[in-house]
């Protein structure tokens, strides 16, 4: 499977228009999606890929296959960028539940391209999607495709994990990663 296209005239805000994240009610992300698409919003609904198994009784004998799916990284949340009147309609229609609007525009878009960034290596590896931060470390990777970023990093059953962690959210992703790839620096707490 193949990463989903992406639109960068989302990070590109002009005039009056917002980006913000919005909730919808789960399992609707992708009809809210496609419903902004034709009122000519721009949105992003960052994925990621899943194994699911479905087990299917036929003739009284019971067997499973599992198939890949695409979910959304964010359950009920989709990035959208309009006007605030635009999205107070999506509201009032009650295609969304409530919209979360930046405190920092420019952090936000920085933290809309980290969320890219971990779609797009998602589709290389696997990803966790979690409500709470391990303890550990902080540490800011200095190389790499993770240049920049900051994150937790922790040792489990002799694997690393780096956490990432997306605050507009309050979800956390978590990969595994290969330490001896990046260079990394201890960031005072």
């Amino acid at each position: 499977m193949a990463v989903p296209p992406f639109n960068e005239a989302i990070l590109k805000p002009v005039g009056a228009e917002i980006v913000c994240a919005v909730r919808t009610m789960p399992l609707h992300e992708f009809k809210l999606e496609e419903h902004c698409m034709g009122q000519g919003l721009v949105t992003y609904l960052p994925l990621r890929r899943m194994l699911k198994v479905h087990n299917v009784t036929s003739k009284g004998r019971p067997y499973s296959y599992s198939q890949e799916v695409l979910k959304p990284l964010f359950p009920s949340y989709l990035f959208v960028k309009a006007e605030l009147p635009a999205i107070r309609e999506l509201y009032d229609k009650h295609k969304i539940q409530r919209y979360l609007p930046p405190l920092n525009l420019d952090s936000f878009l920085d933290e809309i391209r980290l969320v890219r960034k971990c779609e797009a290596i998602g589709f290389e590896q696997e990803l966790e999607v979690h409500e709470d931060i391990p303890e550990g470390g902080r540490f800011l990777i200095t190389s790499g495709a993770w240049e920049g970023v900051e994150g937790l990093l922790t040792k489990r059953d002799d694997v690393f994990k780096w956490t990432v962690e997306i605050e507009f959210c309050q979800q956390f992703i978590t990969m595994t990663i290969d330490p001896t790839k990046f260079t990394m620096k201890p960031l005072a707490d």
